[in-house]
């Protein structure tokens, strides 16, 4: 039934869409519009850097307002907010798939990419970072490899935190919720000079954790972290400037709030394991930003370094047994740099070229410790039994690509083309310990090359300054690479995989810019899909490939001023994602099943409304209430495991005077039950429930 109701409500969109942009010019005739009208969304990644009715692509871009608004605190936050972006709630940080429209991998190398402030982030364990400062946040659908290398397969996440200004100002927010959510953030921005001005950061987040382990009857997943940026922006003239910017993050986290689920009743047993499992992280991020701009073109230059330095403890049975616990150490050392020179905005032709290159050192260190109960129960005469495998991976790369695009009166068409080299290389040793005596299980040394070619091509034309249809031709690419666990030699590595991606859409906007509405088709088509699977034993995962998959959908966002100071909104996602040929074994055939982590749909729809008083007291008062939505979602390639639909209701309501503002907040308000992650291991299945119903009230104080 609610899915009849969302295809009615899609179907309406449409033809308003088309009808309301056809009738343009009956609009410009009435006198009763009032003046006011929805901001210009601008898409501000250096490579774009256009009115996104200028892109044929198709994009979302959060701004700060809305990251406040919705509570937004970090990438998980915007699933449902972004039409058909997905990211699944792991259990800690370690691990972030992020998928858009069916494209994403659970481990190893991401299928989509992020940038914040310019800087990549190539490592998955880098993904789950706390928001802060934030000033926007764009998401570009579709594949972006041809700009952005490999990782941007699925899509591409730009992430743009607060720059210093020639303002002197001082912001502190200080957020209490239930569970013990206790936030703070403290920024200050302070011109030194002129050409030279500074913005700190500092922000803290604590909670004592929202799962109760029935074996000790502590909460699972406490959380501290603290974070602090420091941006220095240096524009001696019009023409040249330089931004450093130098971020760091450490966390220390409880988990995993996994319990044991019956596939048959479909319920989780409580949470009750004896071993405590933690995730620590330590993050430094850093880069370099100079800008020349000449009379004709404007010159960049990136430099960025990026260090990780995590540990994770997991008792892999989530049993009350001592039976698996895993532990992992891992280093990274990753440095970036690229230089891109592109023509200045012209009627006629404009032109983009660059270089790229990079290398990331990986150490990591897995180990297994086999307990007690373990020994016993498979009569090891061992009084103690480990194994420590160790990983030295470098990856590095290097690419050139470019963009032209021509313009001609209302047409515009796009091309461009990005040659991408990649070389891996993996040290590996295994080292088994029985009663303390060490011994070496194996050892070997393997390199992989990769090369691959990412064209694109786009055509836009502008019907009128309302309506922009567009069509984008474009192929995807993820490089292999080697798995940190395997069992038998052919699972040592694991093949590139590539789609084919063919998107049409439609941009409009009417009644004096108060209706905004983005309106796009999709299908992908996918070769060698990387596929998450346990090994043989079920004590680990990897990576394989698939044969044949495709992924296909529909995707409209619609923005609204029906009145003055009430703001509208309504996105949805429809994605249909199947693998087309998987031929596991012999016996056992995936073709035709959908895709794990994939919802078949999700929307989001809400409304902000801002009452002005102007009063001694209060100057007004802002109302916010919102409700997500997403479909039916497959946990496994068998389609044995699901979450069937659920929604979540949030609100905020708040009261500002001069520079205080005063909200109160709810997430999941209806308290909603459901099933944020669910995987299978050592012949169990289990499930981790999604958060319950929150509540909060945050001050903000502007100075």
């Amino acid at each position: 039934m609610c899915m009849r109701k969302l295809t009615g409500l899609l179907i309406f969109s449409m033809i308003t869409v088309f009808g309301f942009a056809e009738g343009e010019d009956t609009d410009r005739d009435t006198t009763k519009i009032k003046n006011y009208k929805l901001d210009e969304i601008q898409i501000k990644s250096p490579k774009y850097n256009s009115n996104i009715f200028e892109l044929p692509v198709t994009a979302t871009m959060v701004p700060a307002r809305s990251i406040e608004s919705n509570g937004i605190q970090n990438l998980t936050d915007i699933s449902g907010i972004v039409p058909n972006f997905f990211m699944p709630d792991y259990g800690s940080k370690l691990t972030s798939p992020v998928y858009i429209r069916g494209v994403g991998n659970r481990i190893n190398t991401p299928s989509v990419g992020l940038y914040v402030d310019n800087i990549p982030y190539f490592e998955k364990s880098a993904f789950n970072f706390e928001f802060f400062d934030i000033e926007r946040i764009e998401v570009l659908r579709g594949p972006q490899g041809t700009l952005y290398g490999r990782n941007a397969m699925g899509g591409l996440i730009n992430i743009f935190t607060s720059s210093p200004g020639q303002k002197r100002s001082t912001s502190v927010i200080a957020d209490y919720g239930n569970y013990n959510q206790i936030t703070t953030q403290i920024s200050h921005n302070q011109p030194v000079s002129k050409s030279l001005s500074v913005l700190a950061n500092f922000g803290q987040k604590h909670q004592d954790g929202f799962y109760t382990n029935h074996y000790n009857d502590e909460k699972v997943d406490k959380l501290n972290s603290y974070s602090g940026r420091i941006k220095m922006l240096f524009e001696p003239s019009a023409k040249f400037k330089t931004l450093l910017n130098l971020q760091y993050e450490d966390s220390k986290q409880g988990g995993y709030p996994y319990a044991i689920y019956n596939n048959d009743t479909r319920e989780a047993n409580d949470i009750n394991y004896n071993e405590e499992s933690t995730y620590d992280r330590s993050m430094l991020s850093t880069g370099l930003n100079l800008q020349y701009v000449a009379p004709n073109y404007i010159l960049r230059a990136v430099s960025s370094y990026q260090y990780v330095d995590d540990a994770q403890g997991i008792d892999q049975d989530f049993t009350p047994a001592s039976l698996y616990f895993v532990t992992q150490d891992q280093k990274q050392n990753m440095f970036a740099q690229e230089i891109n020179i592109q023509s200045k905005e012209t009627k006629n032709y404009e032109w983009l070229f660059g270089v790229f290159g990079f290398r990331q050192e990986q150490n990591k260190d897995v180990g297994m410790d086999y307990g007690h109960d373990y020994l016993v129960k498979y009569k090891l005469p061992y009084q103690s039994y480990s194994y420590i495998k160790t990983h030295e991976n470098i990856n590095s790369g290097v690419a050139f690509f470019h963009q032209s695009t021509l313009k001609l009166g209302r047409f515009s068409a796009s091309a461009g083309i990005r040659a991408d080299y990649e070389k891996a290389s993996l040290d590996y040793i295994y080292n088994k310990f029985t009663n303390g005596n060490q011994s070496t299980v194996e050892t070997f040394k393997s390199d992989m090359d990769f090369f691959e070619i990412l064209p694109k091509i786009a055509f836009k034309y502008s019907l009128s300054d309302y309506l922009t249809p567009y069509a984008t031709i474009s192929k995807g690419y993820n490089s292999g690479g080697f798995n940190s666990t395997f069992e038998r030699e052919e699972d040592r590595s694991f093949d590139p995989e590539t789609s084919w991606n063919y998107e049409a859409g439609v941009k409009a906007k009417w009644l004096k810019q108060r209706i905004y509405a983005n309106l796009a088709f999709f299908y992908i088509d996918w070769s060698n899909q990387q596929i998450y699977q346990t090994v043989p034993s079920g004590t680990g995962s990897m990576l394989t490939n698939a044969g044949k998959s495709e992924s296909k959908g529909v995707e409209l966002e619609l923005k609204a001023l029906p009145a003055k100071n009430l703001e509208t909104w309504f996105s949805f996602g429809y994605n249909d994602a199947k693998f087309i040929e998987y031929v596991k074994d012999a016996k056992t055939d995936y073709s035709g099943n959908y895709l794990p982590y994939v919802p078949r749909y999700s929307f989001n729809i809400g409304g902000n409304y801002t009452a002005e008083f102007n009063k001694c007291w209060l100057d007004r008062m802002r109302f916010q209430l919102s409700y997500q939505g997403f479909g039916k979602n497959y946990w496994l390639e068998t389609n044995t495991a699901w979450q069937d639909y659920y929604g979540l209701l949030n609100h905020r309501i708040s009261f500002e005077k001069k520079n205080l503002v005063l909200s109160f907040w709810g997430k999941n308000i209806l308290g909603a039950n459901y099933n944020a992650f669910y995987f299978n291991a050592l012949g169990n299945s289990y499930a981790q429930p999604g958060k319950p119903a929150r509540i909060g009230v945050s001050l903000k104080v502007t100075f």
